[in-house]
This record gives C-alpha cells, sequence and structure tokens, in this order.
C-alpha cells in the first residue's frame, strides 16, 4: 500500500534538484495540460516537484486544485521504481474538471510505469550493450 503522507522526504525541495531531472530526465508522459518528466533517483522514495505557474495558471484557485489533484494521485500511485518527478502544468490545466484531472494523472502514472518497464526490459535484454555469441 502507498505511504499516504507527502512529507518533505517527497518532495524535490533545491532548485538543482529540479535542473538535474530537466536536464537528464529519461521518461516523459506528455498531454496537452500538462508535462511529466520522471528520472530514477538512485533511493529508495519517489519525489515529485511542481511547476505551476501563474502564466498557465492565473488564478490562485486554480493553481492550488492542480497541485492538490498532482499530489494526491502521485500519493496513491504504485511507482515500480524510486523517481524523481516534476508535473509541468500547461495553459489552462486548471479548465479541467477535477474528475478528469484525476482520471488522466492516474493514467499518467500507469503509463509512466509501464515506459519504465519497457526501457528497463529492453536495457536488460541487449546485456547492456555486450556482444554475446549464442
Amino acid at each position: 500500500m502507498p505511504r499516504a503522507t507527502f512529507g518533505k522526504d517527497r518532495r524535490l525541495l533545491k532548485a538543482s534538484e529540479y535542473k538535474e531531472v530537466f536536464d537528464n530526465n529519461s521518461v516523459r508522459v506528455a498531454h496537452p495540460k500538462y508535462l511529466i518528466l520522471a528520472k530514477p533517483n538512485g533511493t529508495s522514495v519517489s519525489r515529485l516537484g511542481l511547476v505551476v505557474g501563474k502564466k498557465n495558471v492565473p488564478t490562485a484557485v486554480g493553481r492550488n486544485q492542480v497541485k492538490r489533484i498532482v499530489r494526491e494521485t502521485f500519493r496513491n500511485s504504485l511507482l515500480p521504481v524510486a523517481l524523481d518527478i516534476i508535473f509541468l502544468a500547461r495553459k489552462d490545466a486548471d479548465k479541467l474538471p477535477s474528475f478528469e484531472m484525476t482520471s488522466l494523472l492516474q493514467q499518467s502514472w500507469v503509463r509512466l510505469s509501464a515506459r519504465l518497464n519497457a526501457d528497463s526490459n529492453k536495457g536488460s535484454s541487449n546485456n547492456g550493450g555486450l556482444k554475446t555469441n549464442a
């Protein structure tokens, strides 16, 4: 069962942590209203960073609602690997109804997991780039 809190250990806090994910993301999940960037972090816990700008979501109520939904779906998701994840809100992300945003994000966490599994299977099937005589 996923951990039901969202403490500091589950968040990206420093600019350098955000920069690392922006520069070296290995998995992306895109939607017209948001973008999710992720990279394995080598720890035991996944961490989430939120970027919900005033330019894309003009009202504070809208920004807070988007962040609340993202945090809730992240807390309830089961990710196969510990990741550093950035959620980037795009224009009018707050215009989606709550139930639709929740549903889309749940699907996005599943897509993220599937892409990670596909990447790990692809990496293990080619023996890390080593040639073998079979």
